[in-house]
This record gives structure tokens, sequence and C-alpha cells, in this order.
């Protein structure tokens, strides 16, 4: 039995961290299983979005190598799923940042 995974029905919880580098930690909620871990983080590198952001699954360090905890073998899938997190994301960080500031209207 295999488990079919609809990026729609996922929620994302997501919290603003001021860190130089990292910028949120992200819960996936799945419905019958939750993953902890994820972060978006400052890359040097743009996206295919134009962003210099990176969304990090959870992982562990391992000598000097980092092995990734959260794994998706299917990258359309991967995709769709890092596209949701990271719109999910810059809406939460607009919020965020506004409501910190004090700015009533849209930016």
């Amino acid at each position: 039995m295999t488990m079919k995974i609809k990026i729609e029905e996922i929620k994302v919880k997501i919290k603003i961290i001021e860190e130089k580098e990292m910028k949120a930690i992200i819960t996936l909620d799945f419905g019958d299983f939750v993953v902890r871990g994820f972060r978006v983080r400052i890359s040097e590198y743009e996206d295919a979005r134009g962003d210099k952001l990176w969304l990090m699954p959870p992982s562990y360090k391992g000598g000097v190598k980092w092995h990734p905890i959260f794994f998706m073998p299917d990258k359309e899938l991967w995709a769709k799923l890092e596209d949701k997190i990271m719109r999910e994301y810059k809406a939460k960080d607009k919020e965020y940042y506004k409501k910190k500031l004090g700015i009533t209207e849209d930016i």
C-alpha cells in the first residue's frame, strides 16, 4: 500500500526566527503524521523564484556532512511542496514584520 500525498492538504506551520542566516522553523502536518524541523535559511544563490532563500529539510550532522531525515525521491512532488512552503513562509514573514513594525496598510 502506497501513501499518496496531496500537497493542498498539508498544513504548514511557520515560526519566524530573527537570526542572521535562519529565517524560519517549519512544521508540516500531513494529517496522520507531523514532520518538524524544516528551516528557511539565507542562501548565496537565487532559487527558481529569484529569492536568495533555501528550504532545508530536517537533517542531522554525521561527521562533516549533513544527512536529510526527510526525503522525497519524486523531485516534481518536492518542488510543489517547496513552492507551497515558500509561498506560505513569505506571507507569514510579511504579516510578522507588519505587526512588529506597526504597519496597518498593505505594502
